[in-house]
């Protein structure tokens, strides 16, 4: 029991770790807090290294396709480009009136 308590206070202090980091502009530092915090939840929490072979495949298996999904949503972000709207070269009330467009 004192195991899983301090397992928990350990989880917590890498989320404050975490946090700190994205509120100093830190990022790089829940890419190290993360796996941590991942391999003491499936070790400690889920026995994943008592587990039959069966549910370590699933596990494997999940992780592999969260890895895949979140990289195909980071993709996007990866190859974005910011293109602007072209500028008007005159204002949209000095145009010329459309040739009885909208006039009875």
């Amino acid at each position: 029991m004192i195991r899983l308590g301090l397992v928990w206070i350990g989880l917590l202090l890498l989320l404050g770790l975490e946090v700190l980091g994205a509120a100093w502009g830190a990022g790089w530092l829940a890419w190290i807090a993360a796996p941590v915090m991942i391999a003491l939840v499936a070790t400690v929490f889920m026995h994943a290294t008592r587990a039959s072979a069966l549910s370590r495949i699933f596990a494997i298996t999940g992780l592999f396709w969260v890895t895949i999904l979140l990289g195909l949503g980071g993709v996007d972000y990866v190859f974005r480009t910011e293109e602007h709207a072209p500028e008007l070269t005159q204002p949209y009330a000095a145009r010329p009136a459309a040739q009885g467009i909208g006039r009875e």
